[in-house]
């Protein structure tokens, strides 16, 4: 009978801590969430030159002040036959400005000033070329800033880092050091949709059709976004997720859109979005 009593309070004990953990991992997802992640976590494309330009899953006015120090730089690709790791460091450098002349807005075309693409029409700002040992290693990601070569995209508030050179450019993930990274992984196929997602673009199409808006070209929607890569973290089971997908919208401006889902074991918290106009079709 004692042995079943002991064995009895040992059950009990531990499900009455298996009980007291859950709150615990829920409210450590609630605070890192509270932090806003939005301001933690940046995307963009790293270049041969070391340079790592970056926007965050918000407006980029709304970036401006929000730039660690310190980031730490996940390749969204496989690049580990090149550059032998898949983690590395950058110092911020600046945020970019953009020139205002009487004729509009003159920018970088990073692509071309980084030595990716001698084609593009020149955006009034740096010089357009391609060096031809630079390679892109993030295939099939296409250049995160990339643009039609007669579309020039504004950069203004877009933070600029520094990290080790190679010949090498690839979308990346920055990260700030205060969040835990424990592992990232690669992925393909489709990004699952949830039930809201669902009705909510079933929604959209339907005030659409209700208006009467006829569109030049087909729009798309989450759900042909395609999964990129998976960052495991260490606090309360969550991981990020990326996937990425294409719309021209309703009347055939090109834009690329990156979502960003904040998980909790499979679950989603959270669903960030930045979109990367290319131009017009």
């Amino acid at each position: 009978m004692a042995d079943n009593s002991r064995l009895s309070f040992i059950l009990l004990m531990a499900v009455s801590s298996s009980l007291f953990m859950e709150p615990v991992f829920a409210q450590s997802a609630s605070k890192l969430d509270r932090q806003g992640l939005d301001k933690k976590i940046f995307i963009g494309q790293a270049y041969p030159s070391g340079n790592v330009y970056l926007e965050c899953f918000r407006s980029k006015t709304e970036c401006q002040s929000s730039w660690p120090k310190e980031l730490v730089i996940l390749p969204l690709g496989d690049t580990s036959s090149a550059l032998g790791k898949t983690r590395m460091k950058a110092s911020f450098v600046k945020v970019m400005k953009d020139d205002l002349k009487n004729d509009g807005v003159r920018s970088i075309y990073i692509p071309g000033a980084e030595g990716m693409d001698a084609d593009h029409e020149s955006c009034g700002l740096g010089d357009i070329k391609k060096v031809e040992h630079h390679k892109y290693i993030s295939e099939p990601l296409r250049d995160y800033f990339y643009a039609m070569v007669d579309h020039c995209e504004a950069n203004a508030g877009v933070g600029i880092y520094q990290t080790a050179a190679s010949t090498y450019s690839f979308a990346v993930l920055g990260i700030d050091p205060s969040i835990a990274v424990t592992g990232l992984r690669l992925l393909s196929g489709q990004r699952p949709v949830t039930p809201a997602e669902r009705q909510e673009i079933d929604k959209e199409k339907r005030q659409r059709k209700a208006a009467g808006i006829e569109c030049s070209t087909d729009p798309a929607y989450s759900d042909s976004a395609t999964q990129i890569a998976e960052i495991s973290l260490a606090e309360g089971d969550l991981a990020l997720k990326v996937s990425t997908y294409e719309t021209p919208g309703c009347d055939g401006h090109l834009s690329s859109v990156y979502i960003l889902d904040v998980l909790q074991r499979d679950v989603l918290l959270r669903k960030l979005e930045v979109y990367r106009n290319q131009g017009a079709l």
